[in-house]
């Protein structure tokens, strides 16, 4: 099981071809650290099916506006880990 973090997503690659996306609100704390609140958890789907536009329909559910710099990062470290 490998864990593929940005910003705000979270992806969980379960090593059977199947994996999982964790939508979070990451926030500035006055304390130096930034805590990530989950917004909401999906279940888990082949990893054939977990493309750029599932993840931009599912953060577009819960994100007025959302950086989709940060989804292609996710892409990209999803590709370049299996």
């Amino acid at each position: 099981m490998k864990y593929i973090n940005t910003d705000n997503l979270t992806a969980i690659n379960y090593g059977d071809g199947n994996i999982k996306l964790m939508i979070y609100n990451k926030h500035k704390s006055p304390y130096g650290y930034s805590p990530r609140d989950l917004v909401v958890s999906l279940f888990a789907i082949s990893i054939k099916e977990f493309t750029y536009k599932y993840v931009q329909e599912q953060v577009d559910k819960v994100y007025s506006t959302f950086n989709y710099d940060e989804i292609h990062k996710l892409i990209t470290k999803i590709n370049n880990n299996e």
